[in-house]
């Protein structure tokens, strides 16, 4: 045999295990998680967006968990999204799934953020979305390309935020 063969099959056998490792931990998340509720489809006739703003999507975490991400109803991963807010709530359509819905009545608040589980921007970067997932408090991390439509997207979710309590749209920090 070779001298090389050994050490490349010991190698390969620890990269297989780390790989199945991770597989089995992300299944067992999404499977604790099963409980946090569906994520609401969009409505028929949701009416006329105000605003819609193509953005990278970051993360949804649990709130007050800021490395617990969510991993159900296709929220575990980064994607390009297309985000649009209307009078009743804010749609949010991840690449290659059906378009979420978020009653406004769900959504708790909006403000800025630098930081979520596995992305540091330029201070305010990120637009950290406030909800309730069945009844668990999330927080979803967006990255608009631009400020205009940061400021855009912020100034509508506000106007739409039930009780018309928002965060702050400066410095909200949620995290680490």
């Amino acid at each position: 045999m070779p001298e090389q063969l050994v050490p490349t099959l010991v190698i390969g056998a620890v990269v297989v295990l780390a790989f199945a490792g991770m597989a089995l931990g992300w299944r067992r998340r999404v499977r604790r998680q099963s409980g946090l509720g569906p994520v609401a489809a969009l409505p028929a006739d949701p009416g006329t967006p105000r605003v819609t703003a193509e953005v990278l999507y970051v993360a949804t975490t649990l709130r007050d968990q800021p490395l617990e991400r969510v991993a159900v109803a296709g929220l575990g991963h980064r994607a390009r999204a297309t985000a649009q807010v209307f009078p009743g709530g804010l749609s949010l359509a991840l690449a290659g799934r059906d378009a979420a819905w978020i009653p406004a009545a769900d959504l708790d608040g909006v403000g800025r953020s630098t930081y979520a589980i596995d992305r540091g921007v330029e201070p305010g970067g990120l637009l950290r979305i406030s909800w309730d997932l069945g009844g668990n408090p999330v927080d979803t991390y967006l990255r608009p390309p631009s400020a205009a439509d940061a400021s855009a997207l912020l100034d509508a979710i506000q106007r739409i935020v039930r009780g018309s309590v928002a965060s702050s749209p400066d410095t909200s920090e949620r995290g680490f």
